[in-house]
């Protein structure tokens, strides 16, 4: 299975999961739908469907783009909602919880806190790659994936509160505090789904002035097992999730 990354931070969030049969599951429609194209090499045709986690413009300002190229959104009961009210745009609406067939890919999305905003985790299962966790734009994880035998993780990692202006401004900083994950709450989501059959973690939506990309990944792989990737989500990124480490 082979991931891309089109983009990962506030100026939009893109990523692209393709597997070996070509087939094409999206995360996220924050970047322009050419951008999107042309990470697929233009095969729209074999797109699954694209997942959204909630309604804010670097994740789902391009969803028109998407949807005029004949891709179906899908988003959980709430999030659809909120798409609907604010944008006009109709997405499928999932329940939440509840296992969802794509093509290849069963997907089901939860909830997690960002803010006042509905936001949704997802869970990815494929033969490819076994289960994916998705996790992005998260104060923390209300759930514990302990016992699912994750092999895969993408988790926002945005910000270390020793890197925290507080004197920026007070909104954004509270939007920060309350709708971001912080370093020390990602290792500790890292620490519960650390398991044998851990092969590789991504970093996401690290904040321009509040992360320090190779800190981070260092202090994450001191968490787990040597052979463990963990990789940091920049434009242009891509790497194998596979069954095996290497």
């Amino acid at each position: 299975m082979e991931l891309k990354v089109i983009n990962s931070g506030s100026s939009g969030n893109g990523y692209v999961l393709i597997s070996g049969a070509g087939e094409i599951l999206l995360l996220e429609c924050g970047v322009k739908g050419i951008e999107m194209k042309r990470a697929i090499d233009f095969q729209v045709g074999n797109v699954a469907g694209c997942l959204l986690s909630h309604i804010h413009q670097d994740h789902s300002g391009r969803i028109k783009d998407y949807l005029n190229s004949g891709i179906k959104v899908y988003a959980s009961d709430e999030v659809s909602s909120d798409v609907l009210a604010v944008t006009g745009e109709k997405t499928v609406p999932l329940p939440r919880m509840r296992k969802k067939k794509l093509g290849g890919f069963t997907v089901i999305p939860f909830h997690v806190p960002h803010s006042e905003t509905e936001c949704d985790g997802w869970l990815i299962n494929h033969e490819e790659l076994e289960t994916l966790l998705f996790i992005t734009d998260a104060e923390y994880c209300p759930y514990n994936f302990s016992n699912m035998n994750i092999t895969h993780a993408m988790i926002e990692c945005n910000y270390s509160e020793d890197y925290l202006s507080r004197a920026e401004d007070y909104g954004k900083f509270e939007h920060v505090l309350h709708g971001h994950m912080e370093l020390q709450t990602c290792k500790r989501l890292i620490q519960t789904i650390n398991n044998p059959n851990l092969i590789s973690i991504g970093l996401l939506h690290l904040s321009g002035g509040n992360s320090h990309p190779e800190r981070f990944r260092q202090e994450i792989r001191n968490l787990v097992d040597c052979d463990v990737n963990v990789w940091v989500a920049e434009k242009g990124f891509q790497t194998e999730l596979g069954l095996y480490p290497f």
